[in-house]
């Protein structure tokens, strides 16, 4: 919400997609590839408070800004959730990440993961294809070119990363995760955009900071809360191998 379409070719950029009505690759949440066989994603995109989704109806279409051709498209052989995360129905949890293991490499080039997390002042790009506007979740309103905007990291202790006025601290800002403000109050992630990255530019090169996972209220005007990719990077590599 309030950015605009992307126009950098972004290789690492992937799209979770499943069976969604009449549409064999309905998107369902963001991903960034870390490996030519695995992607990370948030934990709350493949798992119910039942337990981690079968991965078998699942595909990722990897690096195109169109979510709908392009790019490269794999199969998912398992999903391997954080153990410091739960499932809850109705408020949010530390450690939302999860990977997912492709059955098959791909060619695209991984994004290199952040040795630190954001700071307050600094800004980092949140991406993806969620919802533009906060309209309820009509799968045919999510956009089909990647999209982008340019949000404010703020410090962990801001009050309005911990809680909201509708939920209190249900979606608030958990250990490990870093928070974004709202520019004009209009701007952030929402529906669509789970598990996305939020990138930061280091020495010329796009690194993955972060993962969109909630926001603390509704999309666009309150705080979007974020796992640090450097608060989880050895257990992603412990993963990946």
């Amino acid at each position: 919400m309030g950015g605009e379409e992307s126009t950098e070719n972004y290789s690492f950029i992937v799209s979770l997609q499943k069976q969604r009505g009449d549409d064999p690759d309905g998107h369902y949440c963001g991903g960034t590839l870390v490996a030519a066989d695995w992607v990370l994603t948030a934990a709350h995109c493949v798992t119910t408070a039942a337990g981690v989704n079968d991965p078998k109806p699942y595909h990722v279409r990897v690096g195109s800004l169109d979510r709908t051709r392009g790019g490269e498209v794999a199969q998912v052989d398992k999903f391997v959730v954080h153990p410091g995360y739960q499932a809850y129905e109705d408020e949010g949890s530390a450690h939302d990440l999860a990977l997912i293991k492709l059955s098959s490499t791909v060619s695209k080039k991984p994004a290199p993961l952040a040795s630190r997390t954001p700071a307050a002042g600094e800004t980092v790009k949140a991406t993806g294809w969620g919802y533009t506007k906060a309209t309820g979740n009509d799968p045919s309103q999510l956009p089909v070119r990647h999209r982008e905007v340019e949000l404010p990291v703020l410090a962990p202790d801001t009050p309005e990363c911990a809680s909201g006025e509708a939920d209190g601290d249900a979606w608030g800002i958990r250990e490990g995760d870093f928070c974004t403000g709202n520019p004009d109050g209009n701007a952030g992630t929402c529906g669509g955009d789970s598990g996305a990255p939020a990138l930061m530019k280091v020495n010329g090169r796009w690194q993955l900071s972060g993962l969109t996972s909630r926001a603390v209220g509704d999309c666009g005007t309150t705080p979007d809360i974020y796992p640090s990719v450097a608060e989880h990077r050895d257990w992603i590599r412990d993963v990946i191998g």
